[in-house]
Parts: C-alpha cells; sequence; structure tokens
C-alpha cells in the first residue's frame, strides 16, 4: 500500500512539473516587449528632417561698425511638390535609390555683425545609420511610421512626425574693434547666442523626388555660407 502511494506521488510531482513549465513559456509569450520591434520605413517612402542653425547676437556696449542684417530664408521643397513659382536651382535633390531613407536639410542663419550675416542650406540624402549632422545630433534609425530614434550628447531623443527638438543655447561674449569703412574707429562687446532645432518634417514619397533631375550622389541642393 505504502509503495502504491508513492507511486501515486511521483506522478502527481510529475504533473505538477509539467504544467509548471508550460505555465512559464505561456507567461514568456505574453510578456514579449512587442513593441520595442524596429519596424523598417516602406521603401517607397522617405522621412524629411531639417536642422536649423541660428546664431544671433545681442549688443552689451559700444556700436556695431553696421547695423545687424536679416536675410530671407531659403525656400526648399522637401517633400518634392515644387510650385511652379520657384526657382528651379533651389529643388536638386540627392540620388534616391532603395537605401535612401531620410533627406537631410540643414540651414544657417546668422544674424549678427554685417559680415557675419548670412544663410545657407546643405541637403544630403541618408542612406545608412547612424547618420551624424552638423550640429552633432545623430539619427539611429526611423520607423515605418516616420517616428526618428536619435541622440545628442548621449541623451535618446524620439521625434515623431511634426515634432521638434531644441537644444540648449549655447552662449559666449564677444568683444571687436576696429575701423570701418569710411576710416570710422568701432569697439563693441556683443553676446552671441547659439541654438540648433531639429524638425521631423514627416513621411513622403519617393516618387515625388525621382521625377525630377538628381544628383549622382548623396548630396543635393548646396548653397555657400
Amino acid at each position: 500500500m505504502k509503495s502504491g502511494w508513492q507511486a501515486l506521488w511521483i506522478v502527481l510531482v510529475l504533473i505538477a512539473g509539467t504544467l509548471a513549465v508550460s505555465g512559464c513559456t505561456y507567461d514568456s509569450q505574453i510578456t514579449s516587449p512587442q513593441g520595442n520591434e524596429q519596424l523598417s520605413l516602406p521603401q517607397d517612402k522617405y522621412v524629411a528632417i531639417e536642422e536649423h542653425l541660428q546664431v544671433s547676437s545681442k549688443l552689451i556696449n559700444g556700436t556695431y561698425p553696421f547695423p545687424p542684417h536679416i536675410n530671407l530664408s531659403v525656400i526648399y521643397s522637401y517633400d518634392g511638390i515644387i510650385d511652379p513659382g520657384l526657382t528651379s536651382r533651389y529643388n536638386y535633390y540627392p540620388e534616391v535609390n532603395e537605401s535612401f531613407n531620410v533627406l537631410y536639410g540643414t540651414t544657417f542663419a546668422k544674424d549678427v555683425t554685417y559680415w557675419n550675416t548670412m544663410v545657407g542650406l546643405r541637403i544630403k540624402g541618408v542612406y545608412h545609420f547612424p547618420y551624424t549632422g552638423e550640429s552633432g545630433f545623430k539619427l539611429q534609425r526611423v520607423d515605418s511610421d516616420g517616428t526618428i530614434y536619435a541622440s545628442y550628447n548621449n541623451t535618446s531623443i524620439v521625434l515623431k512626425a511634426g515634432d521638434k527638438w531644441v537644444s540648449p543655447t549655447y552662449s559666449e561674449a564677444r568683444t571687436d574693434s576696429g575701423m570701418a569703412f569710411g576710416e570710422t574707429p568701432y569697439q563693441y562687446t556683443a553676446v552671441y547666442n547659439t541654438t540648433w532645432t531639429v524638425t521631423n518634417l514627416g513621411v513622403f514619397d519617393k516618387a515625388n523626388l525621382t521625377k525630377y533631375h538628381n544628383n549622382q550622389s548623396d548630396t543635393g541642393f548646396y548653397m555657400p555660407y
């Protein structure tokens, strides 16, 4: 009789062990981090990103040789849909192929002393990750919905379509002196403020770009600055 109870006990232990193993497997399946899946951007789509540098100055004392001067912004069609009224030279695009994921534009606006005031634009195609912009903003990957994952100074950044990230403002005081035109002496101290902004402009169709002339390189429109 005792041996019969022992046999029954062994069977119950085996059944309990089997259920425990099955339960662990089931739990691990329902708690798997499915939300962390990296879904690639469709091959017929691309994401447009604009990185903008703004440098401005504030006069502390003295006088500038000339007042600051603001230029008009450079017009560029990131979605590839060109207004017939726009000059075509603003709409050169980099090579568009299967690896083309991002149209990355970097604009510059420096509103400081007269000879330092300028605007500029560089357009690059991103084909591989990671990609580092002029600001140090590092693009890590892009999801199928156009969400971009990036970093800046070891800080993680996530931008959905339409989102904007603004860097900390770097400020420094500068003093300058000399002779302006007309042999007029000048001397001033000004604070220069530098800020970078990165904007996720959203997802667009590659077909909008391929119907126009494409440079056979990763460089699209380029304007000196």
